[in-house]
C-alpha cells in the first residue's frame, strides 16, 4: 500500500468540496465552505438537496435534506433529513462527499413515491408497520418475505444484519465502485513512481552533461591561456625583433673575437675558425629579419 501525503484539515474539507462538483452536476455554493444546494429531478419533479458541512466536518459526517420533503426509507421520519443512506451511516474521513451525494440522487430518482399533494405524505406516515416494512423493501427486497419476529430478531443480531448488507445490490455497487476507484488511484499512483524514476534518470543525465560541459569550459580556458601565450611568443613582430638583437649579438661576440686577437690572446687557426663562424650567423640572422620585414610590411600594407 502506498503511503498517503499528508494533508491538512482545511485541504481535507476542501478536497471533499470537489469531489461534490466533480460528480454532481448542479451544484450551488449557498455559504462558502459550508452550505451546497444540488439541484436534480425525479419522477419529472425539481428537487434538491441542501448539504450543510459542520465546523467538524470531514470528521464528522454533513447534513443532508431534501426539498421537497417526501417519504422515503432513508428520510428521517417527520423530517425531509436524510439519514438512512449507506453513504452517510458509513460516513469516514476518507469517504468522498460527491458519491455519498450522487448515490442518494441515483436513489431518489429510482425509487421515490408519486406524491401529488401534502395529504399522501400525512398518510404515509399513519401506514400499519408492515407497509413501513414493504417501503424499507425498496432497498432491502428480502425483508418483503420476512414476518415482524424475524424482522425483530434482525434489528437484534448484527451479523444478520450485515450478512443482508452485505448482498444489497447497491451496497454491492457502491462497493465495486470504491474498489475501481482505489485501482484506479493505484493505478496512477504507480504510473507516478514509473515517471518518477524517469525523472530521477533525467535528472542524473541533466547533471552529468552540466559537469562534463563545466569540465571543457575549463579545459578550454587552460588551452585559450597556453594560445595567448604561444600567440605572443610567436608573434612574427616579436621574432623579427628576436632576430634583430640575435644578429646584434653575433656581431658583438665577432668583435671580441677580433679583440683578443689583436691582443695575442688568439692563435691566427682559432681566430679565423670563430670570427668567421660568428660574422656568418649574424649576417644569416640579419638577412632573415630584413626579410620577415618586408613581408610584414608588405602584409600591413595590403590589410590596411
Amino acid at each position: 500500500m502506498l503511503p498517503r501525503p499528508y494533508y491538512s484539515e482545511q485541504d481535507m474539507r476542501k478536497r471533499q468540496i470537489d469531489t461534490l462538483k466533480v460528480f454532481n452536476d448542479h451544484v450551488v455554493e449557498v455559504s462558502e465552505n459550508a452550505e451546497y444546494r444540488v439541484e436534480f429531478v425525479a419522477d419529472g419533479k425539481n428537487m434538491s438537496l441542501t448539504v450543510i458541512l459542520g465546523p467538524d466536518f470531514p470528521n464528522e459526517k454533513p447534513s443532508i435534506f431534501v426539498n421537497p420533503p417526501n417519504s422515503h426509507p432513508w428520510i428521517g421520519e417527520n423530517s425531509n433529513q436524510v439519514i438512512g443512506a449507506p453513504g452517510l451511516l458509513n460516513y469516514t474521513l476518507h469517504s468522498d462527499l460527491g458519491r455519498v451525494v450522487q448515490v442518494i440522487i441515483r436513489e431518489f430518482q429510482k425509487s421515490m413515491p408519486k406524491l401529488t399533494n401534502n395529504e399522501e405524505v400525512v398518510k404515509s406516515n399513519d401506514v400499519s408497520p408492515q407497509t413501513h416494512f414493504s417501503g424499507q423493501s425498496l432497498m432491502f427486497p428480502e425483508l418483503n418475505e420476512c414476518c415482524i419476529e424475524e424482522l425483530q430478531e434482525i434489528l437484534e443480531n448484527t451479523d444478520l444484519q450485515d450478512k443482508i448488507i452485505e448482498v444489497n445490490p447497491q451496497l454491492v455497487e457502491l462497493e465495486l465502485e470504491t474498489e475501481e476507484l482505489m485501482t484506479s488511484i493505484e493505478e496512477i499512483a504507480q504510473e507516478n513512481i514509473v515517471k518518477q524514476q524517469a525523472l530521477d534518470n533525467l535528472k542524473t543525465e541533466v547533471i552529468d552533461r552540466i559537469s562534463t560541459i563545466v569540465q571543457m569550459k575549463m579545459n578550454f580556458e587552460e588551452l585559450n591561456r597556453k594560445h595567448q601565450r604561444m600567440a605572443e611568443m610567436y608573434d612574427p613582430h616579436r621574432i623579427r625583433d628576436y632576430l634583430k638583437e640575435a644578429a646584434l649579438k653575433a656581431d658583438e661576440e665577432s668583435e671580441v673575437i677580433a679583440e683578443q686577437f689583436l691582443t695575442g690572446n688568439m692563435p691566427v687557426e682559432t681566430f679565423i675558425s670563430k670570427f668567421a663562424e660568428k660574422r656568418a650567423l649574424g649576417q644569416s640572422r640579419r638577412a632573415r629579419e630584413e626579410r620577415l620585414a618586408h613581408q610584414l610590411a608588405q602584409l600591413d600594407k595590403a590589410t590596411s
